[in-house]
């Protein structure tokens, strides 16, 4: 890859703060070590170390749209910060190849006293921008911070929404190679948001690198080229967006489980009717947690065995998401199906199938129970268990995937 295709490069980048448990010991760090330097003795560290970022490294090309999403914490304005040149790193390199703006935090740079129209030019002026240059571009600014007599203000009386729309305005305009955006999309209205995603792909098509960060995946992954994901300040995973927002969303929503679906004790509730003797997912052997994608044939394999005699059976079962929502409660009895009666030591065996799959990505846990006829009696009872995952190749919302049928009706199809 050619180096004049790359507008910023990363490399083992890494910021450690200094935390102090005392305003004391600030003070002994500053005067003691140099003490005991003077007097060849050993120094003493009155801090602890936080490292914000660790080992960071990544490329971004010119021209792609490239996104960060992590928790609170996670690093990611400490990195946009660094990258602006507003903090320094402890370590490692950064490279900037062009003009870079950026919407950090809310306000920033902004003089609380001036008006609106005095901000237009001084952070213009600090952009890189000339006199002339900013009064050529002044009312496509006006025009797109819509914030009516306002502008002639002192920002201090602005709205979070105002702050944004004029700090964005001023940064498009600027016409930088390279903008960063911190969040700062997810305080206007919805009217706002949309214009400013209309022009940041207008932006994307003249070639601007964009570096963008935010909660709200949807747009991570409508706009973005790749996905960098942070957690306590180490990248976990960069790629494609798509994969990368579905295992971030799977990471925060719950925890994660990697038991071996082969147990050979299936864990359960103690009801002295019936015990599952089977219980597991219809695939070949694999001490793994399967992955499914939607539209998949998910099975199950199930046996229960009569410790006192039983009637005639429902089989049911509860699917959960790792996050504790429960998202699938159904038995048999809706579809008809039963299972005969058995004597002691009896067994009846069956199938579930999910056909097709229609779960949204995200881990699962499964329980299945067995129940008398009208569901009173429940004669065995499996703990969560059988985890599984779903996958897909698209951006999705909700928990669901419902089959459904999309109809142009202005393309000369009819309604079925």
């Amino acid at each position: 890859m050619s180096c004049d295709n790359i507008a910023i490069r990363v490399k083992n980048l890494g910021k450690c703060y200094q935390i102090y448990d005392t305003p004391r010991d600030r003070l002994k760090q500053f005067i003691l070590p140099r003490l005991r330097g003077t007097k060849g003795q050993a120094r003493k560290q009155y801090f602890r170390e936080f490292w914000a970022l660790k080992d960071v490294s990544f490329e971004v090309k010119k021209g792609e749209t490239f996104g960060f999403i992590g928790r609170n914490g996670a690093g990611k304005s400490t990195l946009l910060q660094i990258l602006c040149g507003t903090l320094t790193p402890s370590s490692g390199s950064v490279e900037i190849n062009g003009r870079v703006a950026a919407l950090l935090e809310l306000g920033a740079g902004f003089n609380p006293e001036f008006t609106g129209r005095e901000n237009v030019y001084l952070n213009a002026l600090v952009l890189g921008l000339c006199k002339e240059e900013i009064d050529t571009r002044f009312n496509r600014i006006i025009e797109f911070a819509d914030i009516g007599e306002f502008i002639n203000q002192p920002v201090k009386t602005y709205s979070s929404g105002m702050f944004v729309r004029l700090a964005f305005a001023i940064a498009i305009h600027v016409e930088p190679s390279i903008l960063i955006i911190d969040e700062a999309l997810s305080v206007g209205d919805i009217a706002f948001q949309n214009k400013c995603i209309l022009k940041i792909r207008e932006l994307r098509d003249k070639g601007t690198t964009l570096l963008f960060v935010t909660h709200d995946l949807s747009t991570m992954q409508l706009i973005c080229d790749q996905v960098a994901w942070l957690d306590c300040g180490e990248i976990v995973m960069i790629g494609d967006p798509v994969p990368v927002s579905q295992e971030y969303y799977v990471k925060t929503t719950g925890v994660q489980t990697d038991r071996k679906i082969l147990a050979t004790v299936i864990s359960q509730k103690q009801t002295g009717m019936a015990k599952f003797i089977e219980a597991k997912h219809d695939i070949p052997e694999s001490t793994t947690k399967p992955v499914f994608s939607v539209g998949d044939t998910i099975r199950f394999k199930l046996a229960v065995q009569a410790v006192k005699p039983m009637g005639r059976t429902v089989f049911t079962i509860s699917i959960f998401r790792a996050d504790g929502d429960w998202v699938v409660g159904q038995t048999s009895l809706e579809a008809g199906v039963f299972w005969e009666p058995q004597d002691v030591d009896g067994i009846q065996r069956g199938r579930f199938v999910l056909e097709p799959n229609c779960l949204a990505p995200g881990d699962y846990l499964v329980a299945f129970g067995a129940n008398s006829e009208d569901l009173s009696v429940c004669y065995a009872l499996t703990d969560l268990a059988l985890p599984f995952s779903v996958r897909w190749n698209f951006p999705t919302w909700g928990k669901f995937i419902h089959p459904c049928q999309w109809i142009p009706l202005n393309s000369g199809h009819s309604a079925p």
